[in-house]
C-alpha cells in the first residue's frame, strides 16, 4: 500500500503544489477563505471526490468522503487548514499544509479507484479560521469528531520537525469600557474617562502575573484608546488573551480576569461589557501510541526529526479535537535557514521552490501513518484505548 500511495502521491504532486501557490499568492484571512475553499474543492471534485460545502453551517468549511468501505475497521480523517494572517499572508504556512492534506486525499482516492483494498474509511475536512475564532471548536461542539478514531494534519515549522505538537489552552476576551465625554481642558471634571478603565485593567493583570503558575501567559492590546488628547474618551476597548497548559486551571485565571474588568469599572466610575472573543481552545490531549507511530513513519521516510511532542508554544483549535478523538499535529521543518512563524520570511517561503518537496513529504507523513494503521489495525486499537483512558482519567 505504501508503494501505491507513493505512486499516486507523485502523480498528483503538481496539482497540490499548484494549490499552494494559488493560496500563497492570494491569501485570505480567517473566516474569509471563500476563494481558497473553491480552489481546494475544485481540485478534489476534478478527481472524483464529491465535496460538501458550508459544512457544519460554516461558510468556508467543507467535508469530503475520500474512501468509504463496508464494515470499516477504523475511521480516519485528514484536516485541512487554509486561512492566512492579516498583513503577512500565509506566515503560518497553511497554504502548504492544506496542500499536503489535499495531496494525501487525492492519493488515497486513486488507490481505491485502482483497486487497492481498504479496510478503513478516510475523509478530509476543511477547517477554516484557525488563526482567529477556531472553527474546529464549532465542529467539536456539533460532535463531528466523535465519528472518527484518529485525526491528523501536518503543520509547518521554521526550526524543527516533530511527530506531534503541544498546545496551551486559551481564552480570549474583549472588554468595552464606557464613560462620559468632556472637553479635556474646559471641563474635564464633567467627564468619565473610559480609557482609565482600560488602563487599570491592564495594570491589574500585570499584578496578577505575580500570582499565577509559571506556565500562564497573559497578553493584551488596546483596540480603542480614545481619539484626541483634549477629549475625555467616552469609549475604550481592549483584548486579552490568557493561556495555560491545563484547561481547569485556565478557567480559574479567566474568572480572575473577569473580576479585574468589573473592578476596573468600579474604581473609575465607568461601565464595562465583556465577553469571549472567538472560541476557547483546549490544550492538546497527547496520545503516545499515535506519536510513536509518526516517529516510526518519519524514520521510514528518512525525515530527520526530534522525538516527542514539540515544546509548548502557542494554541490551536486542534486541541479541542484531541478531546473528541485521538489527534496528531506533526510539525515539518521548512528547508533552509531557521525561520520565525507568523513573520514575513515564513510567508515568503511558501513561494520558494523548496516548498514543493516539503508538501510531498507532508503528504507522505499523513499517507504512511494511515496506511500503517490499515496494515496493522491493532495499532489503531491501541491508540483508541489510550484515548479512551485519557478521557476517563481527564489526562
Amino acid at each position: 500500500m505504501k508503494s501505491e500511495f507513493n505512486h499516486f502521491c507523485e502523480s498528483f504532486a503538481n496539482e497540490a503544489i499548484a494549490v499552494n501557490y494559488i493560496l500563497a499568492k492570494n491569501p485570505e484571512i480567517s473566516g474569509q477563505e471563500f476563494e481558497s475553499v473553491k480552489t481546494i474543492g475544485a481540485v478534489l471534485e476534478k478527481y472524483g471526490i464529491p465535496v460538501e460545502y458550508e459544512f457544519c453551517g460554516l461558510p468556508t468549511a467543507f467535508k469530503a468522503n475520500v474512501v468509504k468501505v463496508d464494515n470499516p475497521q477504523g475511521r480516519l480523517v485528514i484536516l485541512c487548514e487554509y486561512d492566512a494572517l492579516p498583513d503577512v499572508g500565509h506566515a503560518c504556512g497553511h497554504s502548504a499544509s492544506g496542500s499536503m492534506s489535499v495531496l494525501a486525499a487525492l492519493a488515497f482516492k486513486h488507490m481505491a479507484d485502482s483497486g487497492v483494498a481498504f479496510n478503513m474509511d478516510v475523509d478530509i475536512i476543511g477547517t477554516p479560521d484557525e488563526e482567529a475564532t477556531g472553527c474546529k471548536v464549532d465542529m467539536v461542539n456539533q460532535g463531528v469528531f466523535k465519528n472518527y478514531d484518529l485525526a491528523i494534519m501536518v503543520h509547518l515549522d521554521g526550526e524543527e520537525t516533530r511527530p506531534n505538537s503541544q498546545f496551551l489552552a486559551l481564552d480570549c476576551f474583549r472588554a468595552q469600557f464606557y464613560g462620559k465625554p468632556a472637553h479635556g481642558a474646559g471641563e474635564p471634571w464633567n467627564g468619565v474617562n473610559a480609557v482609565n478603565g482600560v488602563q487599570i485593567a491592564i495594570h491589574a493583570m500585570d499584578m496578577l502575573r505575580q500570582h499565577v503558575l509559571p506556565e500562564t501567559r497573559i497578553g493584551t492590546w488596546i483596540i480603542n484608546g480614545g481619539g484626541a488628547s483634549n477629549v475625555i474618551p467616552a469609549f475604550g476597548e481592549l483584548e486579552v488573551t490568557v493561556r495555560h497548559t491545563e484547561r481547569d486551571y485556565l478557567n480559574t485565571v479567566s474568572e480572575k480576569i473577569k473580576h479585574i474588568f468589573d473592578g476596573a469599572a468600579l474604581c473609575t466610575g465607568t461601565t464595562v461589557a465583556y465577553d469571549y472573543y472567538g472560541n476557547s481552545y483546549d490544550g492538546m490531549n497527547q496520545n503516545e501510541e499515535a506519536t510513536h507511530l509518526v516517529e516510526r513513519v518519519m524514520a521510514e521516510l528518512d525525515i530527520s526529526f526530534m522525538p516527542g511532542p514539540a515544546d509548548i508554544s502557542g494554541s490551536s483549535d486542534i486541541g479541542n479535537v484531541s478531546w473528541q478523538c485521538a489527534a496528531l499535529h506533526p510539525k515539518l521543518r521548512l528547508a533552509g535557514e531557521p525561520k520565525v512563524c507568523h513573520a514575513k520570511e515564513f510567508a515568503d517561503a511558501m513561494l520558494e521552490p523548496t516548498i514543493e518537496k516539503t508538501i510531498v513529504d507532508g503528504a507522505r507523513i499523513i499517507g504512511y501513518t494511515f496506511v500503517t494503521l490499515m496494515e496493522q489495525p491493532a495499532l489503531l486499537e491501541n491508540i483508541i484505548a489510550e484515548f479512551s483512558a485519557s478521557i476517563t482519567t481527564g489526562k
